[in-house]
Formats: structure tokens, sequence, C-alpha cells
């Protein structure tokens, strides 16, 4: 690049990280803080919302990240002993407008999307990824809001197998009212009450947790509850998602548990070492009575 551009005197962008129908996503170097953060730049498309709902609604997308648990990190499983604290939501830094437009920054998220990962194959770690996602999702709902916009592409994924939920444009507090944003949603993961412009509960969120974990677990090969859970999760009408977050997660805690035991050495295996002791024993007796 040979004229970096500056955002805010303070953001130098290194690339492009998204273009949606509404906003200019960039990756950025802050240097006063001398870190990595992104730049979501309010630019609305033809194909996307009226300018006056596109901005009502990135406006209320800043206050949700502002109110973003930042202080109390959530306690996720990990396939490493130790590792370094991670935080499953994006931080507010800062706000502006330029000649460009509205902006905000927010830190950076290292990590692999779960679309990219699940492109590749499903992951070893796919039990641990799925309990993190229910703790995240938990979290995000103790503080009273709604995601709206839960699919793999959202999901960042660590090395350590942490979740962090990134892309809040479609988010809202619980049973607010959004009609800016009536059929808008991702094909597939959003569901049919949120898309007809009704205010929506934690609900919304776990359909489309329940299509995510359908993608990412082998349910042929988990207990029976697991798929029950999650056929219940993706129920089309809201009063008929009932299960829980808790209980969506000890049932898949139990199934890591199950996976975590030793396995049994087969019964042919077993006979075979009893012969072969038995065999040895006796050579080493023979030569001792033959000496």
């Amino acid at each position: 690049m040979n004229n970096p551009q500056v955002v805010g005197g303070r953001f130098l962008i290194t690339r492009r990280l998204a273009r949606t129908a509404h906003s200019i996503v960039d990756l950025a170097y802050d240097t006063i803080d001398h870190q990595a953060v992104v730049i979501k730049r309010l630019a609305p498309t033809p194909r996307g919302l009226p300018i006056r709902s596109a901005a009502r609604a990135f406006l209320r997308e800043i206050k949700i990240v502002q109110s973003l648990p930042s202080d109390i990190p959530v306690t996720l499983l990990t396939n490493q002993r130790h590792s370094q604290p991670f935080f499953p939501f994006p931080i507010f830094i800062t706000m502006g407008r330029d000649q460009a437009g509205y902006y905000y920054a927010q830190r950076y998220i290292p990590g692999e999307t779960l679309a990219s990962i699940l492109a590749a194959g499903r992951p070893r770690d796919y039990l641990r990824i799925a309990i993190n996602l229910c703790r995240v999702l938990r979290r995000l709902h103790q503080c009273g809001i709604v995601h709206g916009d839960l699919h793999p592409q959202n999901i960042i994924v660590s090395p350590r197998a942490e979740v962090s939920f990134i892309d809040f444009g479609l988010s809202r507090y619980r049973n607010q009212s959004v009609p800016e944003l009536v059929g808008v949603g991702r094909p597939g993961y959003t569901p049919p009450e949120q898309l007809h412009g009704v205010a929506v509960d934690e609900r919304a969120d776990l359909f489309a947790l329940g299509m995510i974990l359908e993608e990412l677990l082998p349910l042929a090969e988990l207990p029976d509850t697991v798929a029950e859970y999650v056929m219940r999760l993706q129920q089309p009408l809201p009063a008929h998602r009932d299960v829980t977050l808790p209980e969506v997660e000890a049932e898949l805690t139990d199934a890591l548990r199950a996976d975590s035991l030793p396995v049994a050495p087969p019964r042919w295996f077993i006979t075979a070492l009893t012969v072969i002791s038995a065999i040895i024993i006796a050579i080493f007796w023979a030569g001792f009575w033959w000496r």
C-alpha cells in the first residue's frame, strides 16, 4: 500500500477483512496501544438497508459492543493445560467520524472462523468447541443481549478450542423491537420469528446454535440425547425450543468425559497376551530346570 490510510489519526489500515451490505471491515494497527484492531465503517450498499435504517442499526451495534463484558472472562475448556487469557467478545476501543463517515474500533480477535475450520473437515476438538459455544452464548444472554446473527462465519476459534463471537450488526437487547431489521438475517440460521420482525428473546440464538451444532458434531456417534437436544433447538416455533443451554452443555460434557476414558483392549488382544505370557514363563522355567 503506497499511501497507507490512517483513521482517526491513530489507526493504520493494513488490509480489508470484509465487505458487507452495510459496512466495510478493515484490519488496522493501533499506533497508540500497539495492537491489532478492527475498524468497522458504516457503508451501506444498494443491496442493503436504506441509509437511515443502516445508521440506526450501526449505532445500536456500537452501543451493544460497548456494553459487552470485557472484565470477566468466560471459563472455557481448552486443549492445553496453560493458555493465555482469552475474552470471547470484541472489546470496544473508540468511535468517530471522518470524511468517509462513521466508524468504530474494536480489539482484533486472532483465530480462524468456524466456517473455514468446517470447510477443511470436522475438528478434533469438536466437543470442546461445542461446550464453549454454549458457555459463551450463556454469558451473552446473561447480559440481556441476543446476538441475532450466529453462524460459523461469525465464530472465531483459537488454536486452543476457545471461541469468540464477532459481528454484532444484527444484535439487539432482549425483546427489543428493531423494525429496520425485518427480513434481515442469514438463511438457514436465522429463526422464522426474527425474519418476521417480532421482538425476539434468547431462543432466537438457540435456533442458530442448533444449526451450528448439527454441522459441528457427529451426532450419529454421540448419545441419543445430544441429537434430541439439537433437534429441539432447531424447532421453528420458539415455544418448542424447550431446552436450556446448561442442559445442552451438561450433555456435551458427559460425552466429552466418556470420550476421554481409556478404551479397553479387545478380548482377542487380552487372550493373546495371556498366551504369550504363559509361553514366556514356561520357557523361563524350562531353561531354569535344564541347567
